[in-house]
Protein backbone atom coordinates (compact mmCIF):
# COMPACT_ATOMS: atom_id res chain seq x y z
CA UNK A 1 0.00 0.00 0.00
CA UNK A 2 1.12 3.55 -0.79
CA UNK A 3 0.20 6.36 1.57
CA UNK A 4 -1.17 9.69 0.41
CA UNK A 5 1.23 12.60 0.69
CA UNK A 6 0.13 15.67 2.67
CA UNK A 7 -0.63 17.41 -0.64
CA UNK A 8 -2.79 14.50 -1.85
CA UNK A 9 -4.62 14.31 1.47
CA UNK A 10 -5.33 18.06 1.23
CA UNK A 11 -7.77 17.39 -1.62
CA UNK A 12 -9.27 14.45 0.29
CA UNK A 13 -9.86 16.40 3.50
CA UNK A 14 -11.29 19.48 1.75
CA UNK A 15 -13.94 17.45 -0.07
CA UNK A 16 -17.40 18.85 0.70
CA UNK A 17 -20.89 18.50 -0.82
CA UNK A 18 -20.62 21.95 -2.38
CA UNK A 19 -17.03 21.51 -3.63
CA UNK A 20 -16.27 18.06 -5.05
CA UNK A 21 -12.54 17.90 -5.73
CA UNK A 22 -12.87 16.42 -9.23
CA UNK A 23 -10.79 16.98 -12.36
CA UNK A 24 -11.50 15.52 -15.77
CA UNK A 25 -11.71 15.86 -19.53
CA UNK A 26 -14.41 15.71 -22.18
CA UNK A 27 -13.60 13.89 -25.43
CA UNK A 28 -15.49 14.21 -28.71
CA UNK A 29 -15.28 10.96 -30.69
CA UNK A 30 -16.21 10.20 -34.30
CA UNK A 31 -17.33 6.58 -34.38
CA UNK A 32 -17.54 6.50 -38.20
CA UNK A 33 -13.80 5.65 -38.16
CA UNK A 34 -14.39 2.44 -36.19
CA UNK A 35 -14.55 -0.89 -38.04
CA UNK A 36 -18.13 -1.15 -39.27
CA UNK A 37 -18.75 2.51 -38.45
CA UNK A 38 -20.33 1.69 -35.08
CA UNK A 39 -19.02 1.29 -31.51
CA UNK A 40 -21.27 -0.74 -29.21
CA UNK A 41 -21.28 -0.23 -25.46
CA UNK A 42 -20.20 -3.81 -24.85
CA UNK A 43 -17.22 -3.15 -27.13
CA UNK A 44 -16.33 -0.10 -25.06
CA UNK A 45 -16.49 -2.14 -21.86
CA UNK A 46 -14.15 -4.72 -23.37
CA UNK A 47 -11.86 -1.99 -24.70
CA UNK A 48 -11.62 -0.27 -21.31
CA UNK A 49 -11.03 -3.62 -19.62
CA UNK A 50 -8.19 -4.34 -22.04
CA UNK A 51 -6.61 -0.91 -21.58
CA UNK A 52 -6.81 -1.12 -17.78
CA UNK A 53 -4.26 -3.90 -17.95
CA UNK A 54 -1.59 -1.36 -18.93
CA UNK A 55 -1.65 0.14 -15.41
CA UNK A 56 -2.89 -0.86 -11.95
CA UNK A 57 -3.75 2.69 -10.92
CA UNK A 58 -7.35 2.46 -12.13
CA UNK A 59 -8.07 -0.20 -9.50
CA UNK A 60 -6.84 1.78 -6.50
CA UNK A 61 -9.20 2.77 -3.72
CA UNK A 62 -8.62 4.46 -0.37
CA UNK A 63 -8.10 2.62 2.90
CA UNK A 64 -8.44 5.03 5.82
CA UNK A 65 -6.44 4.85 9.04
CA UNK A 66 -8.25 4.15 12.33
CA UNK A 67 -10.18 7.26 13.44
CA UNK A 68 -8.36 9.20 10.66
CA UNK A 69 -5.31 9.49 12.90
CA UNK A 70 -3.08 9.18 9.83
CA UNK A 71 -3.35 9.91 6.12
CA UNK A 72 -5.16 7.25 4.03
CA UNK A 73 -3.48 4.61 1.87
CA UNK A 74 -4.02 3.49 -1.71
CA UNK A 75 -5.03 -0.16 -2.03
CA UNK A 76 -5.74 -2.24 -5.13
CA UNK A 77 -9.44 -3.08 -4.91
CA UNK A 78 -10.05 -6.81 -4.83
CA UNK A 79 -13.77 -6.18 -5.57
CA UNK A 80 -13.21 -3.88 -8.54
CA UNK A 81 -16.35 -3.63 -10.71
CA UNK A 82 -15.73 -2.12 -14.15
CA UNK A 83 -19.41 -1.67 -15.02
CA UNK A 84 -19.84 0.55 -11.95
CA UNK A 85 -17.19 2.96 -13.24
CA UNK A 86 -18.18 3.00 -16.96
CA UNK A 87 -21.64 4.46 -17.45
CA UNK A 88 -23.75 4.76 -20.59
CA UNK A 89 -26.05 7.78 -21.05
CA UNK A 90 -27.69 9.63 -23.93
CA UNK A 91 -28.19 13.33 -24.69
CA UNK A 92 -31.70 14.61 -25.40
CA UNK A 93 -32.07 15.61 -29.00
CA UNK A 94 -30.98 17.57 -30.93
CA UNK A 95 -27.79 16.63 -29.03
CA UNK A 96 -25.97 19.94 -29.49
CA UNK A 97 -22.97 21.52 -27.76
CA UNK A 98 -25.09 23.39 -25.21
CA UNK A 99 -26.77 20.18 -24.02
CA UNK A 100 -23.40 18.47 -23.78
CA UNK A 101 -22.09 21.30 -21.60
CA UNK A 102 -25.18 21.13 -19.37
CA UNK A 103 -24.66 17.41 -18.82
CA UNK A 104 -20.95 17.95 -18.15
CA UNK A 105 -21.67 20.72 -15.63
CA UNK A 106 -24.25 18.64 -13.77
CA UNK A 107 -21.94 15.64 -13.62
CA UNK A 108 -19.05 17.75 -12.31
CA UNK A 109 -21.36 18.96 -9.53
CA UNK A 110 -21.14 15.52 -7.90
CA UNK A 111 -18.30 13.69 -6.23
CA UNK A 112 -17.52 9.96 -6.44
CA UNK A 113 -17.81 7.09 -4.00
CA UNK A 114 -14.49 7.14 -2.13
CA UNK A 115 -15.10 3.54 -1.02
CA UNK A 116 -14.31 2.57 -4.61
CA UNK A 117 -11.61 3.58 -7.08
CA UNK A 118 -12.28 7.35 -7.37
CA UNK A 119 -12.90 7.70 -11.11
CA UNK A 120 -15.78 7.45 -13.57
CA UNK A 121 -16.20 7.31 -17.34
CA UNK A 122 -19.45 8.44 -18.98
CA UNK A 123 -20.12 7.30 -22.54
CA UNK A 124 -22.48 9.96 -23.92
CA UNK A 125 -24.28 8.99 -27.12
CA UNK A 126 -26.57 11.11 -29.26
CA UNK A 127 -24.02 13.83 -30.02
CA UNK A 128 -25.53 14.84 -33.35
CA UNK A 129 -25.26 18.62 -33.64
CA UNK A 130 -21.85 19.66 -32.34
CA UNK A 131 -19.80 21.72 -34.84
CA UNK A 132 -16.72 19.95 -36.12
CA UNK A 133 -17.86 16.36 -35.66
CA UNK A 134 -20.29 14.32 -37.79
CA UNK A 135 -23.75 13.25 -36.59
CA UNK A 136 -24.07 10.00 -34.64
CA UNK A 137 -20.87 10.70 -32.73
CA UNK A 138 -20.41 10.21 -29.00
CA UNK A 139 -18.56 11.91 -26.17
CA UNK A 140 -16.49 10.51 -23.31
CA UNK A 141 -16.42 12.29 -19.96
CA UNK A 142 -13.69 10.92 -17.68
CA UNK A 143 -13.40 12.16 -14.08
CA UNK A 144 -10.80 11.61 -11.35
CA UNK A 145 -10.70 12.74 -7.75
CA UNK A 146 -7.92 15.30 -7.31
CA UNK A 147 -6.43 13.26 -4.45
CA UNK A 148 -5.84 10.57 -7.07
CA UNK A 149 -3.92 12.57 -9.66
CA UNK A 150 -2.71 16.04 -10.60
CA UNK A 151 -2.95 17.34 -14.16
CA UNK A 152 0.25 15.72 -15.40
CA UNK A 153 -0.52 12.33 -13.85
CA UNK A 154 -4.07 12.44 -15.23
CA UNK A 155 -2.55 12.74 -18.71
CA UNK A 156 -0.85 9.39 -18.21
CA UNK A 157 -4.11 7.76 -17.17
CA UNK A 158 -6.17 9.30 -19.95
CA UNK A 159 -3.63 8.44 -22.64
CA UNK A 160 -3.74 4.88 -21.33
CA UNK A 161 -7.28 4.89 -22.72
CA UNK A 162 -6.10 5.95 -26.19
CA UNK A 163 -4.58 4.06 -29.10
CA UNK A 164 -2.91 5.15 -32.33
CA UNK A 165 -4.96 2.77 -34.46
CA UNK A 166 -8.67 2.20 -34.99
CA UNK A 167 -8.14 -1.58 -35.03
CA UNK A 168 -8.13 -2.69 -31.40
CA UNK A 169 -7.19 -6.27 -30.53
CA UNK A 170 -10.04 -7.13 -28.20
CA UNK A 171 -9.37 -9.52 -25.34
CA UNK A 172 -5.60 -9.02 -25.28
CA UNK A 173 -3.93 -9.00 -21.84
CA UNK A 174 -0.50 -7.36 -21.65
CA UNK A 175 -0.05 -7.78 -17.90
CA UNK A 176 -1.33 -9.89 -15.01
CA UNK A 177 -4.10 -8.35 -12.93
CA UNK A 178 -3.10 -7.95 -9.29
CA UNK A 179 -5.36 -7.19 -6.31
CA UNK A 180 -4.23 -6.62 -2.73
CA UNK A 181 -5.93 -8.13 0.27
CA UNK A 182 -7.59 -5.47 2.40
CA UNK A 183 -5.71 -5.13 5.73
CA UNK A 184 -7.44 -5.92 9.01
CA UNK A 185 -7.98 -3.20 11.61
CA UNK A 186 -5.15 -4.69 13.66
CA UNK A 187 -2.82 -4.41 10.67
CA UNK A 188 -3.89 -0.79 10.13
CA UNK A 189 -3.18 -0.03 13.79
CA UNK A 190 0.26 -1.60 13.37
CA UNK A 191 0.93 0.91 10.60
CA UNK A 192 -0.65 3.92 12.30
CA UNK A 193 0.92 3.59 15.74
CA UNK A 194 4.58 3.86 14.61
CA UNK A 195 3.63 6.76 12.37
CA UNK A 196 2.10 8.61 15.32
CA UNK A 197 5.12 7.92 17.49
CA UNK A 198 7.44 9.28 14.82
CA UNK A 199 5.40 12.43 14.17
CA UNK A 200 7.46 14.56 16.59
CA UNK A 201 10.65 13.78 14.66
CA UNK A 202 9.00 14.46 11.30
CA UNK A 203 7.56 17.73 12.59
CA UNK A 204 10.94 18.90 13.86
CA UNK A 205 12.70 18.01 10.62
CA UNK A 206 9.96 19.59 8.49
CA UNK A 207 9.99 22.67 10.75
CA UNK A 208 13.64 23.27 9.98
CA UNK A 209 12.92 23.07 6.26
CA UNK A 210 9.88 25.31 6.58
CA UNK A 211 11.90 27.90 8.50
CA UNK A 212 14.71 27.90 5.95
CA UNK A 213 12.33 28.15 3.00
CA UNK A 214 10.26 30.79 4.80
CA UNK A 215 13.31 33.01 5.21
CA UNK A 216 14.18 32.50 1.54
CA UNK A 217 10.60 33.37 0.55
CA UNK A 218 10.71 36.65 2.49
CA UNK A 219 14.10 37.51 0.98
CA UNK A 220 12.88 36.89 -2.58
CA UNK A 221 9.63 38.79 -2.05
CA UNK A 222 11.69 41.80 -0.99
CA UNK A 223 14.11 41.48 -3.92
CA UNK A 224 13.72 39.96 -7.39
CA UNK A 225 10.23 38.48 -6.77
CA UNK A 226 8.71 41.58 -5.17
CA UNK A 227 4.98 41.59 -6.04
CA UNK A 228 3.54 44.54 -7.94
CA UNK A 229 0.26 44.20 -6.03
CA UNK A 230 0.02 43.56 -2.29
CA UNK A 231 -3.59 42.46 -1.89
CA UNK A 232 -6.23 40.37 -3.64
CA UNK A 233 -9.33 42.38 -4.61
CA UNK A 234 -12.77 41.13 -3.64
CA UNK A 235 -14.85 40.15 -6.67
CA UNK A 236 -18.06 38.28 -7.44
CA UNK A 237 -15.95 35.08 -7.58
CA UNK A 238 -14.86 35.31 -3.92
CA UNK A 239 -17.94 33.74 -2.36
CA UNK A 240 -19.10 30.52 -0.78
CA UNK A 241 -19.94 28.36 -3.78
CA UNK A 242 -23.09 26.33 -4.34
CA UNK A 243 -23.13 22.67 -5.46
CA UNK A 244 -24.22 23.67 -8.98
CA UNK A 245 -21.96 24.30 -11.97
CA UNK A 246 -21.88 25.82 -15.45
CA UNK A 247 -19.38 24.86 -18.14
CA UNK A 248 -18.11 26.26 -21.42
CA UNK A 249 -15.07 25.87 -23.67
CA UNK A 250 -13.08 27.62 -26.37
CA UNK A 251 -10.62 26.37 -29.00
CA UNK A 252 -7.48 28.20 -30.13
CA UNK A 253 -4.97 27.39 -32.87
CA UNK A 254 -1.55 26.67 -31.34
CA UNK A 255 0.58 27.95 -34.26
CA UNK A 256 -1.36 31.21 -34.18
CA UNK A 257 -0.91 31.57 -30.42
CA UNK A 258 2.81 30.96 -30.81
CA UNK A 259 3.00 33.75 -33.38
CA UNK A 260 1.31 36.06 -30.90
CA UNK A 261 4.43 35.77 -28.72
CA UNK A 262 6.04 38.22 -31.13
CA UNK A 263 3.84 40.93 -29.62
CA UNK A 264 6.05 40.88 -26.51
CA UNK A 265 9.69 39.69 -26.76
CA UNK A 266 10.34 36.91 -24.27
CA UNK A 267 6.68 35.99 -23.83
CA UNK A 268 5.71 32.32 -23.60
CA UNK A 269 2.61 30.63 -24.95
CA UNK A 270 1.28 30.51 -21.38
CA UNK A 271 1.75 34.28 -21.07
CA UNK A 272 -0.33 34.83 -24.21
CA UNK A 273 -3.13 32.59 -22.95
CA UNK A 274 -3.22 34.23 -19.50
CA UNK A 275 -3.39 37.68 -21.11
CA UNK A 276 -6.27 36.57 -23.37
CA UNK A 277 -8.22 35.12 -20.42
CA UNK A 278 -7.56 38.30 -18.42
CA UNK A 279 -8.99 40.36 -21.27
CA UNK A 280 -12.10 38.16 -21.26
CA UNK A 281 -12.55 38.47 -17.50
CA UNK A 282 -12.13 42.24 -17.75
CA UNK A 283 -14.92 42.43 -20.34
CA UNK A 284 -17.20 40.16 -18.36
CA UNK A 285 -16.78 42.02 -15.06
CA UNK A 286 -17.13 45.40 -16.78
CA UNK A 287 -20.40 44.27 -18.34
CA UNK A 288 -21.70 43.42 -14.85
CA UNK A 289 -20.20 46.59 -13.29
CA UNK A 290 -18.04 44.43 -11.00
CA UNK A 291 -14.52 45.18 -12.29
CA UNK A 292 -12.08 46.34 -9.56
CA UNK A 293 -10.96 49.79 -10.64
CA UNK A 294 -7.28 49.91 -9.69
CA UNK A 295 -6.35 46.33 -8.83
CA UNK A 296 -5.82 43.26 -10.97
CA UNK A 297 -7.50 39.94 -10.35
CA UNK A 298 -5.03 37.40 -8.95
CA UNK A 299 -4.84 33.89 -10.40
CA UNK A 300 -3.35 30.78 -8.92
CA UNK A 301 -1.37 29.05 -11.66
CA UNK A 302 -0.20 25.51 -10.72
CA UNK A 303 3.38 24.66 -11.71
CA UNK A 304 4.32 21.00 -12.17
CA UNK A 305 7.45 19.85 -10.34
CA UNK A 306 7.03 16.21 -11.39
CA UNK A 307 10.33 14.74 -12.69
CA UNK A 308 10.29 12.69 -15.87
CA UNK A 309 11.05 9.47 -13.98
CA UNK A 310 7.86 9.95 -11.91
CA UNK A 311 5.59 10.85 -14.80
CA UNK A 312 3.63 7.59 -14.52
CA UNK A 313 3.07 7.88 -10.75
CA UNK A 314 -0.26 8.92 -9.30
CA UNK A 315 -0.63 11.66 -6.74
CA UNK A 316 0.12 15.38 -6.83
CA UNK A 317 3.56 16.85 -7.45
CA UNK A 318 2.74 20.50 -8.01
CA UNK A 319 3.53 23.96 -6.76
CA UNK A 320 1.77 27.22 -7.61
CA UNK A 321 2.47 30.80 -8.49
CA UNK A 322 0.12 33.68 -7.67
CA UNK A 323 0.15 36.54 -10.17
CA UNK A 324 -1.89 39.57 -11.09
CA UNK A 325 -3.20 38.77 -14.58
CA UNK A 326 -3.68 42.38 -15.70
CA UNK A 327 -7.45 42.80 -15.64
CA UNK A 328 -6.83 46.42 -14.56
CA UNK A 329 -4.98 47.15 -17.85
CA UNK A 330 -7.14 48.16 -20.80
CA UNK A 331 -4.40 48.04 -23.46
CA UNK A 332 -3.92 44.43 -24.66
CA UNK A 333 -0.24 44.89 -25.49
CA UNK A 334 0.56 46.37 -22.07
CA UNK A 335 -1.41 43.55 -20.42
CA UNK A 336 0.70 40.90 -22.16
CA UNK A 337 3.89 42.71 -21.13
CA UNK A 338 2.74 42.81 -17.51
CA UNK A 339 1.87 39.10 -17.52
CA UNK A 340 5.25 38.20 -19.03
CA UNK A 341 7.05 40.25 -16.40
CA UNK A 342 5.12 38.70 -13.52
CA UNK A 343 5.34 35.06 -14.64
CA UNK A 344 9.09 35.44 -15.17
CA UNK A 345 9.35 36.16 -11.44
CA UNK A 346 6.63 33.80 -10.28
CA UNK A 347 7.67 30.50 -11.89
CA UNK A 348 11.16 30.28 -10.28
CA UNK A 349 9.66 31.23 -6.91
CA UNK A 350 7.05 28.47 -7.19
CA UNK A 351 9.57 25.81 -8.18
CA UNK A 352 12.44 26.72 -5.86
CA UNK A 353 10.66 27.88 -2.71
CA UNK A 354 6.88 27.44 -2.52
CA UNK A 355 6.91 23.73 -3.41
CA UNK A 356 9.33 22.76 -0.62
CA UNK A 357 7.68 25.17 1.81
CA UNK A 358 4.21 23.72 1.19
CA UNK A 359 5.44 20.12 1.54
CA UNK A 360 7.33 20.97 4.73
CA UNK A 361 4.29 22.60 6.33
CA UNK A 362 2.22 19.54 5.42
CA UNK A 363 4.76 17.18 7.05
CA UNK A 364 5.05 19.44 10.11
CA UNK A 365 1.33 19.30 10.96
CA UNK A 366 -0.04 15.91 12.14
CA UNK A 367 -2.59 14.35 9.76
CA UNK A 368 -5.45 14.45 12.27
CA UNK A 369 -4.84 18.18 12.81
CA UNK A 370 -4.92 18.78 9.03
CA UNK A 371 -8.16 16.80 8.76
CA UNK A 372 -9.72 18.77 11.63
CA UNK A 373 -8.55 22.07 10.15
CA UNK A 374 -10.12 21.23 6.79
CA UNK A 375 -13.39 20.29 8.50
CA UNK A 376 -13.45 23.56 10.45
CA UNK A 377 -12.66 25.57 7.33
CA UNK A 378 -15.40 23.86 5.32
CA UNK A 379 -17.92 24.59 8.09
CA UNK A 380 -16.83 28.14 8.88
CA UNK A 381 -16.32 29.25 5.24
CA UNK A 382 -13.33 31.36 6.25
CA UNK A 383 -11.77 31.18 2.78
CA UNK A 384 -14.72 32.91 1.14
CA UNK A 385 -14.56 35.67 3.79
CA UNK A 386 -10.92 36.58 3.05
CA UNK A 387 -9.94 36.62 -0.66
CA UNK A 388 -6.79 34.60 -1.34
CA UNK A 389 -7.13 34.28 -5.13
CA UNK A 390 -9.81 35.19 -7.64
CA UNK A 391 -9.50 32.38 -10.18
CA UNK A 392 -7.48 29.37 -11.30
CA UNK A 393 -5.61 29.11 -14.63
CA UNK A 394 -3.98 25.71 -14.99
CA UNK A 395 -2.23 24.12 -17.94
CA UNK A 396 -2.61 20.34 -18.25
CA UNK A 397 -0.08 18.70 -20.60
CA UNK A 398 -1.57 18.05 -23.99
CA UNK A 399 -1.75 14.87 -26.06
CA UNK A 400 1.67 14.77 -27.79
CA UNK A 401 2.03 14.69 -31.56
CA UNK A 402 -0.27 15.20 -34.53
CA UNK A 403 -1.09 11.52 -35.15
CA UNK A 404 -4.80 10.70 -34.71
CA UNK A 405 -5.78 9.05 -31.43
CA UNK A 406 -8.62 6.56 -31.06
CA UNK A 407 -10.95 5.34 -28.35
CA UNK A 408 -12.41 1.89 -29.09
CA UNK A 409 -11.85 2.59 -32.81
CA UNK A 410 -13.50 6.04 -32.75
CA UNK A 411 -11.21 8.93 -33.68
CA UNK A 412 -10.81 11.45 -30.87
CA UNK A 413 -11.61 14.77 -32.56
CA UNK A 414 -11.05 17.08 -29.59
CA UNK A 415 -10.44 17.11 -25.83
CA UNK A 416 -11.73 19.72 -23.37
CA UNK A 417 -10.37 19.81 -19.79
CA UNK A 418 -12.09 20.47 -16.46
CA UNK A 419 -10.69 21.75 -13.15
CA UNK A 420 -12.58 22.16 -9.85
CA UNK A 421 -13.78 25.32 -8.15
CA UNK A 422 -13.88 25.89 -4.40
CA UNK A 423 -15.08 28.32 -1.74
CA UNK A 424 -13.55 31.71 -2.45
CA UNK A 425 -12.74 30.78 -6.07
CA UNK A 426 -15.95 30.33 -8.02
CA UNK A 427 -14.40 30.01 -11.50
CA UNK A 428 -11.55 27.95 -12.97
CA UNK A 429 -9.81 27.82 -16.36
CA UNK A 430 -8.13 24.61 -17.45
CA UNK A 431 -6.08 24.29 -20.65
CA UNK A 432 -4.92 21.29 -22.65
CA UNK A 433 -3.77 20.63 -26.19
CA UNK A 434 -4.48 18.00 -28.83
CA UNK A 435 -3.14 17.97 -32.39
CA UNK A 436 -2.67 21.68 -33.24
CA UNK A 437 -5.49 22.92 -30.99
CA UNK A 438 -5.29 24.40 -27.51
CA UNK A 439 -8.57 24.20 -25.60
CA UNK A 440 -9.66 26.04 -22.47
CA UNK A 441 -12.46 24.62 -20.36
CA UNK A 442 -14.21 26.98 -17.93
CA UNK A 443 -16.02 25.56 -14.90
CA UNK A 444 -17.89 27.95 -12.62
CA UNK A 445 -20.49 28.17 -9.90
CA UNK A 446 -23.78 28.43 -11.78
CA UNK A 447 -25.13 31.01 -9.32
CA UNK A 448 -22.20 33.32 -10.17
CA UNK A 449 -21.71 32.64 -13.90
CA UNK A 450 -25.15 31.70 -15.13
CA UNK A 451 -24.42 33.27 -18.54
CA UNK A 452 -21.50 31.03 -19.47
CA UNK A 453 -22.07 31.54 -23.20
CA UNK A 454 -21.55 35.28 -22.72
CA UNK A 455 -18.41 34.67 -20.63
CA UNK A 456 -16.94 32.52 -23.43
CA UNK A 457 -17.82 35.24 -25.96
CA UNK A 458 -15.84 37.71 -23.82
CA UNK A 459 -12.76 35.47 -24.05
CA UNK A 460 -13.36 35.16 -27.81
CA UNK A 461 -13.51 38.96 -28.10
CA UNK A 462 -10.19 39.20 -26.24
CA UNK A 463 -8.75 36.64 -28.66
CA UNK A 464 -9.85 38.75 -31.61
CA UNK A 465 -8.16 41.77 -30.03
CA UNK A 466 -4.82 39.95 -29.98
CA UNK A 467 -5.41 38.64 -33.50
CA UNK A 468 -5.82 42.21 -34.69
CA UNK A 469 -2.54 43.22 -33.00
CA UNK A 470 -0.79 40.23 -34.60
CA UNK A 471 -2.19 41.11 -38.03
CA UNK A 472 -0.89 44.67 -37.72
CA UNK A 473 2.53 43.42 -36.62
CA UNK A 474 2.82 40.92 -39.48
CA UNK A 475 1.68 43.47 -42.04
CA UNK A 476 4.28 45.92 -40.77
CA UNK A 477 6.98 43.25 -40.89
CA UNK A 478 5.92 42.22 -44.41
CA UNK A 479 6.04 45.84 -45.60
CA UNK A 480 9.49 46.36 -44.07
CA UNK A 481 10.93 43.13 -45.49
CA UNK A 482 8.72 41.79 -48.33
CA UNK A 483 8.40 38.01 -48.34
CA UNK A 484 9.86 37.66 -44.87
CA UNK A 485 8.17 37.51 -41.52
CA UNK A 486 10.08 36.98 -38.33
CA UNK A 487 9.70 33.39 -37.18
CA UNK A 488 8.81 32.64 -33.57
CA UNK A 489 11.81 32.33 -31.27
CA UNK A 490 12.82 28.80 -30.17
CA UNK A 491 11.11 27.49 -27.04
CA UNK A 492 13.09 27.81 -23.80
CA UNK A 493 13.25 25.43 -20.86
CA UNK A 494 10.68 27.52 -19.02
CA UNK A 495 8.03 27.10 -21.73
CA UNK A 496 4.76 25.49 -20.70
CA UNK A 497 4.42 21.74 -21.09
CA UNK A 498 1.59 22.19 -23.54
CA UNK A 499 3.86 24.25 -25.78
CA UNK A 500 6.51 21.54 -25.69
CA UNK A 501 4.07 18.85 -26.73
CA UNK A 502 2.89 21.03 -29.61
CA UNK A 503 6.34 21.53 -31.20
CA UNK A 504 5.46 18.92 -33.82
CA UNK A 505 2.94 21.43 -35.16
CA UNK A 506 5.81 23.70 -36.36
CA UNK A 507 5.35 22.78 -40.05
CA UNK A 508 1.75 23.99 -39.79
CA UNK A 509 2.93 27.29 -38.34
CA UNK A 510 5.60 27.67 -41.04
CA UNK A 511 3.00 27.18 -43.78
CA UNK A 512 0.75 29.75 -42.15
CA UNK A 513 3.59 32.28 -42.03
CA UNK A 514 4.41 31.81 -45.74
CA UNK A 515 0.77 32.26 -46.63
CA UNK A 516 0.60 35.44 -44.56
CA UNK A 517 3.70 36.83 -46.31
CA UNK A 518 2.27 36.16 -49.78
CA UNK A 519 -1.16 37.56 -48.94
CA UNK A 520 -0.56 40.38 -46.52
CA UNK A 521 -3.95 41.88 -47.27
CA UNK A 522 -5.75 38.89 -45.75
CA UNK A 523 -6.80 39.35 -42.11
CA UNK A 524 -5.05 37.14 -39.57
CA UNK A 525 -8.39 36.29 -38.08
CA UNK A 526 -8.96 33.78 -40.89
CA UNK A 527 -6.32 31.51 -39.38
CA UNK A 528 -8.09 31.02 -36.04
CA UNK A 529 -10.78 28.57 -35.24
CA UNK A 530 -14.27 29.58 -34.18
CA UNK A 531 -15.20 29.33 -30.55
CA UNK A 532 -17.33 26.59 -29.10
CA UNK A 533 -19.29 27.96 -26.20
CA UNK A 534 -22.23 27.06 -24.04
CA UNK A 535 -23.40 27.41 -20.47
CA UNK A 536 -25.51 25.34 -18.15
CA UNK A 537 -28.96 26.83 -17.90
Amino acid sequence: MKQLTPMDSHFFYFEAPNQPMMIGSLWLCDQSTAPGGLVRHKDILQYVSDRLNTTSYFRRRLETAPFQLDDPYWLDDENFDLEYHVRHVGLPQPGDWRQLCIFTARTMSRSVDMERAPWEIYIIEGVNNVPGIPPNSFAVLIRFHHAYVDGKASLELTTAMMEETADHEYGRRDRVEVAERAPTRLEMWSRTTPRMMGQAWRSMRAGLTAGRKGVELVRRLRAEAKPEQRRVPRTIFNVQISPHRSYGALTWNIPELKRMRQLCPGATLNDVVIAIIAGGMRRYLSHHNQLPANESLVSMCPVSVRPNEAVKDCGNLISAMFIGIGTDIDDAHERLSAVRRRTARGVPLARDVLCDLNNAVGDMVPPYVRALGAWIQNKSKLVSAVPLVNTLITNVPGIPGLLPRYFAGARIVNVFPLAPVSDGMAISHCLTGIYDDLNVGVLADRNIVSDMDFYISCIQASTEEYRALLADLEKTAAAAAPGRIEAPRPATNDEATTEKTAEKAAPVAAGARKKAAAKTAEPAAAEGKQAKSAGAA
